[in-house]
């Protein structure tokens, strides 16, 4: 047991085979992953005739964990650039945080179809607008969800943006977009500055770094699971002779894994 996840840790492999395609594998041997072009991915097209051969890439980031480690890279590095550009230029870096109000019996469908919704309006709002027109550098959204038995689904959404706006504060952006999110939502915004690059936001979902999962997986303090620590339990199940200690069933870990592959989304754009 201890071998398998040593090897996992330091080397990302599972005897000797890459991680992300083993969760691959994984996800499509639990029918997590059922879409075709998804379940290809990774395997080679030969022409009918000719010789010429290549692998298929399905870009399904949302579903495949080979795709979504192939662009982490160049996705982080590019948001690394834009922050530390930012604050090179005495400029400012803002997360915003929107969570909803949600029961444990609501569907991931539906609370992120709620959450879609409320986003869309609060940027069609003046409020947002307002705050566009004051020297914005760049911003970012992205949604996530994070799962735990006690209360269900937890989906929220983080905005990152950058601005070169030297009187823009937390407490003008939160009373600026706040009425309108909690009109939306019956919550609150948090508004955090950020005085260094955000090395980890907002790829959580795209980079795994296995030890801090499995840190996370052995506190018996911990109640809500991301969608990466979840896989890492699916794996575990898979490949330790011994899971009992892992803190959700399998078939939990296999039940919220498909309603996040089927209703979570990894959007992030302007």
């Amino acid at each position: 047991m201890d071998t398998i996840v040593t090897e996992l840790i330091n080397s990302g492999t599972i005897n000797g085979e890459p991680f992300s395609e083993v969760l691959h594998k994984s996800l499509i041997a639990h029918r997590i992953i059922t879409n075709p072009r998804v379940i290809k991915c990774g395997t080679y097209y030969s022409k009918e005739r000719g010789h010429f051969r290549f692998r298929i890439q399905c870009n399904n980031q949302k579903e495949c964990p080979v795709c979504r480690t192939r662009v982490a890279d160049k996705r982080k590095r590019q948001l690394l650039k834009e922050q530390m550009d930012c604050l090179k230029e005495d400029g400012f870096v803002y997360m915003v945080t929107g969570t909803l109000r949600h029961r444990k019996q609501d569907s991931l469908k539906l609370l992120q179809g709620k959450l879609r919704d409320s986003v869309k309006r609060l940027k069609n709002d003046r409020g947002w607008r307002k705050l566009r027109q004051r020297d914005m550098v760049f911003h970012k959204t992205v949604y996530e969800t994070v799962y735990g038995e006690k209360n269900g689904y937890h989906p929220h959404v983080m905005f990152l943006f950058g601005t070169k706006d030297q009187n823009l504060n937390k407490t003008e952006i939160k009373e600026t977009l706040n009425p309108y999110w909690r009109t939306y939502t019956g919550a609150n915004l948090d508004v955090l500055k950020i005085d260094s690059i955000v090395t980890t936001y907002p790829y959580k979902d795209w980079d795994y770094n296995l030890r801090s999962i499995f840190k996370k997986m052995n506190d018996e303090m911990k109640e809500r699971f991301e969608k990466p620590t979840l896989e890492i339990m699916l794996l575990c199940y898979d490949h330790l002779p011994d899971s009992s200690s892992l803190p959700l069933p399998k078939s939990i870990v296999i039940k919220v894994l498909k309603e996040m592959n089927q209703n979570q989304s990894y959007y992030l754009g302007r």
